[in-house]
């Protein structure tokens, strides 16, 4: 088993070891793989899982626990804390995307504007929600998102290989994703109108010669969720440089975008001006300059 470096009882600050376990744990919860309650892997299971020391393990639940995330329970060990509510009007960075994108879907109006990497998240929480349309769950009758993404013309900041910056394999490797993920959101969502089972659909998407370093995702004019990218140097697959046909491991700087903590902000409906109405209405102004000036339709069937 591989061992991080850190010394008996004290995890290593400077090994980004903690910093990985944390984030895909966060990840995993913030994507109901855990439910509120519900107990998470051991300390023995995550260091089998991840093969890393105990202290990285112990130093990676403590950050979660310090966020919220997890809480400690006598008999049942770490279990996934109850996150404050996004109607509670305050920026806690202690929420899930799930609950917006349900409460959205459940309105008879869906209005979505959302700015990312990839819109991997986005695909998944989109593709779910059509899901229990297909299932008459809900019934929205009028579904319309705008998805803004990075060019795949240019020569992004990220994902770039750590050894090499003019690589083009991590941008063609993020140029994949791209096309896979909103291509699947956006069929997704006509889907439902092509089988009658919403009335007005639309789905637009286009993308700007900028590399984004934070998501935005503007939910039905109401609440904003701004969350920041980190930077992270981890190994990914590409195509092996000697053989088209084959792969090889290629570090890179990639950001942490699945999990990454959401900081909500929500607009008063009265006349009652408040920080958290004041963002969500220049996060939406900020987001249409971006659109109408900078963007340009997106083309990913070339």
């Amino acid at each position: 088993m591989t061992q991080d470096r850190s010394a008996p009882g004290e995890a290593n600050t400077s090994d980004p070891k903690f910093e990985h376990v944390a984030d895909v744990l966060r990840m995993e919860i913030s994507d109901g793989q855990y439910r509120y309650g519900q107990r998470i892997p051991t300390q023995r299971e995550l260091v089998q899982r991840f093969a890393v020391s105990r202290d990285t393990v112990r130093r990676a639940l403590q950050d979660l626990q310090h966020e919220g995330w997890i809480e400690s329970r006598q008999g049942s060990g770490a279990v996934v804390a109850r996150r404050p509510s996004h109607h509670a009007g305050t920026s806690s960075p202690m929420v899930h995307l799930k609950p917006y994108i349900e409460e959205a879907f459940e309105a008879p109006t869906v209005t979505l504007d959302l700015m990312t990497l990839t819109a991997e998240s986005m695909d998944a929480h989109i593709r779910a929600q059509t899901l229990r349309i297909h299932s008459e769950e809900i019934k929205p009758q009028r579904i319309a998102v705008r998805l803004l993404l990075p060019s795949t013309d240019i020569n992004l900041a990220l994902p770039r290989s750590v050894a090499d910056p003019n690589d083009e394999r991590p941008r063609d490797r993020h140029r994949m994703l791209t096309k896979r993920h909103a291509g699947a959101l956006r069929d997704a969502i006509i889907e439902l109108r092509n089988r009658d089972l919403v009335e007005d659909v639309s789905v637009e998407i286009r993308t700007m010669p900028l590399t984004p370093i934070a998501k935005l995702y503007i939910i039905n004019r109401r609440h904003a969720l701004f969350g920041m990218y980190r930077v992270v140097k981890r190994p990914v697959d590409v195509r092996a440089a000697d053989d088209p046909g084959g792969t090889e491991k290629l570090e890179i700087f990639d950001v942490m975008g699945l999990g990454a903590t959401l900081f909500p902000f929500t607009g008063g409906d009265t006349e009652t001006v408040s920080q958290d109405a004041t963002f969500v209405d220049h996060a939406q102004r900020w987001f249409d300059s971006l659109w109408d000036h900078l963007a340009h339709d997106a083309r990913f069937d070339d």
